[in-house]
């Protein structure tokens, strides 16, 4: 299975492949996109300066650096759409970062995907989370439409994308692990992450109160349970370590670390992380014992236990698995 890992800037790049980072994934914001739209119109997903790498120059030798390690770089370009006016800028632009040599273009926007279908025939295209592919229904549509490789959405189970996996083997399939799991449905989430103190708007604890004039239905109740449960928890504790053999048997090609636009040494300690499990799973036959390790270092790591909100596979914290 392929470690893959966000750069946010060249000082960080080395360290990252030394660690054991299979691929990197960043974002550029080019200046004339600055001085059309801003960082508020997302180009990626990413409304901070931290989360982008700061020049084309620097991307360039981020992507010279990953390719003298024998590994690959994919670009972010996943907001959940483009308008017409923008689609000139973004070509232009694509046009460069596949002259300066990204491997793989990261994308939701259907319209984008048809317009560069065919152009760029080296570059792989993979779907984002935004694109929100839930079932081989989606993922089929998404490869007849030029995807190669797919993120598959943070609320599926283990079962879900093993069988989304092996209903469409021509498309690589890869898994979210380790940090920043999302209460929501990303790829349905409409929330603006624009906040100067990257406080999310899934972050901020807020009460749901049923109407006045009845009972909340049981449905209610648990939503109202879940939310205030969140409260009580971090969601850059995301995990997943316990997953790993699963994944691995279920044809998952590689495991997406979360973490752009944050530190260098928390991204190093993630990628250390999934080597050391992606090794155990090897050689640990017995899932029970794979997994009390994995809980361990999950403690660990964070200085937290496991919880249903943080991680990222939780049907494999019930009594099934105990």
């Amino acid at each position: 299975m392929r470690i893959i890992s966000p750069v946010d800037h060249l000082a960080e790049a080395g360290s990252l492949l030394q660690a054991g980072a299979h691929e990197l994934y960043g974002g550029f914001v080019p200046p004339e996109w600055r001085e059309s739209y801003n960082l508020l119109a997302s180009l990626n997903q990413r409304t901070f300066d931290a989360a982008q790498i700061d020049t084309e120059a620097e991307l360039a030798e981020i992507i010279r650096l990953t390719h003298a390690a024998g590994c690959q770089f994919a670009l972010t370009l996943n907001a959940p759409f483009y308008s017409d006016g923008q689609l000139p800028l973004l070509l232009d632009y694509l046009d460069r970062m596949v002259g300066i040599g990204i491997d793989g273009l990261i994308l939701a926007d259907l319209g984008l995907l048809h317009l560069i279908a065919g152009r760029y025939s080296a570059l792989e295209l993979h779907a984002s989370t935004m694109a929100h592919i839930s079932n081989s229904g989606s993922l089929r549509f998404y490869a007849a439409q030029g995807i190669h490789r797919a993120i598959l959405p943070r609320h599926l189970t283990v079962g879900e994308m093993a069988a989304i996996a092996a209903a469409v083997p021509e498309v690589r399939c890869d898994a979210f692990l380790l940090v920043g799991k999302c209460p929501n449905t990303e790829g349905l989430c409409t929330f603006h992450h624009v906040n100067p103190d990257r406080i999310w708007p899934c972050e901020i604890p807020y009460e749901i109160v049923p109407a006045e004039d009845g009972r909340p239905s049981s449905t209610l109740q648990a939503a109202m349970a879940r939310q205030a449960s969140w409260a009580q928890t971090d969601r850059r504790h995301g995990c997943g370590l316990c997953a790993i053999p699963l994944l691995k048997r279920s044809g998952i090609h590689g495991l997406k670390l979360v973490g752009r636009g944050a530190p260098t040494t928390q991204k190093v300690r993630n990628i250390l992380l999934a080597r050391e499990f992606l090794t155990l799973a090897e050689v640990e036959a017995d899932f029970n014992a794979y997994r009390r390790r994995a809980m361990a270092a999950h403690r660990a790591r964070f200085g937290a236990d496991c919880h249903p909100n943080i991680c990222y596979y939780p049907e494999l914290l019930s009594d099934e698995f105990s």
